[in-house]
């Protein structure tokens, strides 16, 4: 674990996989599977401040990738944090909009 955190490029791509894996989780659930709203809040209660601090990780971490990869890296997890502020903003605005 120690020699893991020590290469950025592995961590950065570990964040990016565990990233799309947490969006699948929380887009592809509810779609495949009924759940009840109490399941629904704990599965978003658990997989967005995961998905938020994993994101930033990877972000942090790829500022020390060297070579030509570091901008590929930086753009997808700040796209990826840029997706996140959006969802966050659409929840938020449309919060009460809901009958």
């Amino acid at each position: 674990m120690e020699n893991f955190f020590k290469h950025a490029l592995k961590v950065s791509i570990a964040s990016l996989v565990i990233a799309i894996v947490l969006y699948v989780v929380i887009l592809g659930v509810p779609l495949l599977v009924a759940l009840k709203a109490s399941t629904f809040a704990i599965l978003i209660k658990v997989a967005v401040p995961t998905l938020i601090f994993v994101t930033v990780l990877g972000f942090i971490y790829s500022f020390f990738i060297k070579g030509k990869r570091k901008f590929v890296f930086l753009s997808l997890h700040f796209a990826s944090l840029c997706i996140i502020s959006f969802g966050i903003y659409i929840v938020i605005e449309l919060r009460d909009f809901a009958p």
